[in-house]
Parts: structure tokens; C-alpha cells; sequence
């Protein structure tokens, strides 16, 4: 087990006020479905993914805007979560399960031929 020190890790308030982050959005990040993450727990999904030798989730560590598909937006879904199933962290399942959430929101729409956008702040 770890010490309780490493406790804030788990912890989602340590990341509430957090600087950086990551957007999500279809055409602006001032939409009102937009996201922002946390670009520490972003990462943690990144890195793990690239310790798996996933392909499409390392594709989102780029400092300009990723322009994601709808075929790429289904690999994102399968990845991340593939990801988050080995994890034991739940600041990491809950923004896994957050980019999954509005992801899928897109692809039930048959007709749906947008791109979503992930940017690093």
C-alpha cells in the first residue's frame, strides 16, 4: 500500500484549481458542452497509453491542436478505456470516463461527421 503522503494524488480537489489544462470541444472551447481537463491526470492517461503501445491516445501529447475523426474518436473511446481498466486511480477513471462520456455523445449520432478538438492550454 502507499503512504498516506502520495494521498492527494487520488485525490480530485488537488487538481480543481489547476492552470493547465486540456480542451475539448467541437468548434470552440467556449462551448457549453466543452470540456477542460486537468493537463496533470490528462497526462496520466498519456503516458500509460504509451506504455501500452497504444496508437491514438499518445496522439493527443501535441502542444497544437489535434483534430480528431470520427473513426479516430471510436479509437480514443476503446484506448482510454483499455487504459483506465488497469488503473487504480479514480482522478484518472473519472476523466477517462469523462472524455468517453462526450466522445460517445458524438458517435450515437449516425449522421455525426464532425471533428472533435483536444488542445493542450
Amino acid at each position: 500500500m502507499y503512504s498516506d503522503r502520495f494521498a492527494d494524488r487520488l485525490d480530485p480537489e488537488t487538481y480543481a484549481d489547476d492552470d493547465a489544462g486540456v480542451e475539448v470541444f467541437e468548434t470552440d472551447p467556449s462551448e457549453g458542452d466543452a470540456l477542460w481537463l486537468s493537463e496533470r491526470v490528462f497526462r496520466r492517461l498519456l503516458h500509460a497509453a504509451r506504455a501500452y503501445e497504444l496508437h491514438t491516445v499518445p496522439l493527443l501529447d501535441e502542444r497544437d491542436p489535434v483534430g480528431l475523426n470520427r473513426a479516430r474518436c471510436q479509437a480514443v473511446v476503446d484506448e482510454i478505456a483499455f487504459v483506465a481498466e488497469r488503473l487504480r486511480d479514480p482522478v484518472a477513471a473519472r476523466a477517462a470516463q469523462t472524455i468517453t462520456d462526450y466522445l460517445v455523445a458524438r458517435l450515437r449520432q449516425p449522421s455525426w461527421d464532425g471533428t472533435v478538438t483536444f488542445d493542450a492550454d
